[in-house]
């Protein structure tokens, strides 16, 4: 939520600090570009701590994100640092939610399991929303991140116990203080927290070398890749929206009514499919292939700049381009139950960089060129995404028949 209450209260955060769209897009790519550069080593730093510490630790980072906004941001350099700090909370928190959905929930409910978390990631701007008509237009706008640290804190006392592996009891000389304080443990927890809870692999993933050995890295990569672009095109479809309907001559307010009623929509399929999934109609990479090339046709359908067009075309490109990450990390966690923190980091990661460059990079084609074409280019990068979920698909596919015991 950090970066979305900075978008929502915009106008409010620009005329304290004296910055302009430039400025505030810069508050908002540092919420997510930390998590995006170092998603990949958060999720196999979560699989190795396991999933209550890991949430814990990222919370905690969150909440002292978020009252640093409240407090001590009085300048644009320190408001800037404020939310750097309440976005990395995210970094750990991603991956660390799909091992505490691995580790707590069957695997016949794994679909709507994710699909509901996932769905936090649409629910986070309607909850950012209702801060506006609370708080903005005035110089209150602080208590709404106030209002996000308590939420963190409401999550932390919500954290099932931590699943305990049948190991010996090891020394615990050394485990510092204050990630005992952090972590809500301290004298017999301390020993229980420096056990190492490693997934059970098979011969030849234990003698494996390099820290990334027990997955399969190249169709990581491949979804991975896939995920940066369709993020790109959802994310720059849903943040210019409002701005681009004046050109197809839609009204800001019917408008934001639509995009409203499409994030709701959003949580809706995503939801859908996570219960299809677990019946088995859904959850392959061939699923999200197909949705993401849908979403395609509705970019398309945006650009005609025609009024009922261009809201057809925003409902299907952003409900079906921006359903489908529940269903790739269920995928992930189903073909890597060993590392799910970590197979799912690609995908998150790649959500996270989508929301940093795509924007930016729609902005620039919209200014040199038109929206339509900025457009045009998106419904490019959605295809392209398809494209790259297949070759993922094709490259696992081929090194499991390859190696049927890895």
């Amino acid at each position: 939520m950090p970066g979305f209450l900075a978008g929502a209260l915009g106008s409010d955060i620009k005329d304290e600090f004296a910055i302009g769209d430039t400025g505030l897009g810069m508050t908002l790519a540092a919420t997510y570009l930390i998590s995006g550069v170092a998603s990949i080593h958060a999720g196999e730093l979560s699989d190795r701590m396991g999933a209550r510490r890991s949430l814990l630790l990222s919370m905690w980072v969150t909440v002292a994100g978020y009252l640093a906004v409240a407090v001590l941001a009085r300048s644009f350099p320190t408001f800037l640092i404020s939310m750097a700090v309440a976005g990395a909370g995210l970094t750990l928190a991603g991956p660390a939610a799909k091992v505490l959905v691995a580790q707590h929930v069957s695997a016949g409910r794994h679909g709507i399991a994710f699909a509901v978390h996932m769905s936090a990631i649409p629910l986070a701007p309607l909850l950012a929303g209702l801060t506006v008509p609370l708080v903005g237009g005035t110089e209150a706008w602080r208590w709404a991140f106030v209002g996000g640290a308590v939420l963190a804190v409401v999550g932390i006392l919500m954290l099932p116990a931590q699943k305990r592996a049948p190991e010996p009891r090891r020394a615990t000389r050394g485990l510092p203080l204050w990630f005992a304080a952090l972590t809500g443990r301290s004298g017999h927890g301390l020993a229980r927290m420096s056990r190492t809870r490693a997934p059970v692999r098979s011969a030849s993933e234990a003698t494996a070398p390099g820290r990334f050995a027990h997955v399969r890295l190249a169709p990581l990569f491949a979804f991975g890749a896939s995920a940066t672009l369709a993020s790109s095109a959802v994310f720059s479809a849903a943040a210019f929206f409002v701005v681009n309907s004046e050109s197809a001559g839609i009204s800001e307010d019917s408008a934001g009514l639509l995009l409203s009623a499409t994030s709701a929509g959003v949580i809706a399929a995503r939801i859908l499919l996570g219960l299809m999934a677990d019946r088995g109609r859904t959850g392959d990479i061939l699923t999200v292939a197909v949705l993401l090339v849908a979403s395609a046709g509705g970019y398309t359908l945006m650009a005609a700049d025609i009024p009922w067009l261009y809201a057809l075309g925003g409902q299907i490109a952003i409900i079906l381009g921006w359903s489908w990450p529940g269903l790739m990390v269920l995928a992930l966690v189903r073909t890597n139950p060993h590392a799910p923190g970590l197979a799912s980091s690609f995908a998150v990661g790649g959500l996270n960089l989508g929301a940093v460059v795509g924007p930016a990079a729609f902005g620039a084609i919209s200014d040199s060129a038109s929206s339509s074409t900025a457009l045009a280019v998106a419904a490019l990068w959605a295809c392209a995404s398809a494209a790259l979920c297949l070759l993922g698909r094709l490259i696992q596919h081929r090194s499991t028949v390859a190696n049927p015991a890895a």
